[in-house]
C-alpha cells in the first residue's frame, strides 16, 4: 500500500505503524521525509496509550543530517505555524491521516474501516519503508509507551 499526504507544491510518501489488539489500538506513528536546503527531515505524528488509562500523543521532527531529535507537543506545534509554515502543515497532515485509520472514544482507541483495510500480523501494520531505529532516540521523549530501540 502506497500512502502519501499532497501538499500545495508537493506529495510526500509516508510510512506507518499501528499495534492493536481485537480492534483496540495501542499506539499509531505517521512519520515522512522531508528535503530541506541543509539536509532532509523525517517528520512523524503519534498517538497512543500512555499509561494510567491515557492515551497522548504529539508530533517529532528529526534533523538526519545533524541528528537532532525533537519532540513537538500541541502547544508548540500552534507556535511552529509562525515559525515553519512548511513543517506545520505536513505535520497536521500527518496527524489527520493517523485519525483516518484510528479513531478514539472514551480514551479506547479502535481501528477506523480504513484501519480495518489494512493487512496486519499479529496485531502489528508496519509499512513496506518503516524505520523503528530512526525512532530510537525520539521515543525516549514521547509520552506513549512504545518505544523502539537500536
Amino acid at each position: 500500500m502506497n500512502l502519501s499526504i499532497k501538499m500545495p507544491d508537493a506529495e510526500f510518501l509516508l510510512d506507518g505503524y499501528i499495534s492493536s489488539d481485537n480492534n483496540e489500538v495501542s499506539a499509531a506513528i505517521f512519520m515522512t521525509v522531508v528535503p530541506g536546503i541543509n539536509g532532509d527531515f523525517c517528520l512523524g505524528a503519534y498517538y497512543g496509550y500512555a499509561g494510567g488509562g491515557d492515551n497522548d500523543g504529539g508530533f517529532f521532527s528529526i534533523d538526519i543530517e545533524n541528528s537532532i531529535h525533537k519532540h513537538i507537543n500541541f502547544d508548540e506545534l500552534e507556535e511552529m505555524c509562525e515559525s515553519n509554515v512548511f513543517h506545520h502543515s505536513i505535520l497536521e497532515s500527518l496527524m489527520q491521516k493517523l485519525w483516518h485509520y484510528v479513531d478514539e472514544d472514551n480514551e479506547i482507541m479502535t481501528l477506523t474501516d480504513s484501519g480495518l483495510c489494512l493487512e496486519h500480523n499479529d496485531g502489528v501494520w508496519v509499512s513496506d519503508n518503516f524505520d523503528g531505529d530512526m525512532l530510537a532516540e525520539i521515543s525516549e521523549l514521547w509520552a506513549i509507551s512504545l518505544k523502539f530501540s537500536i
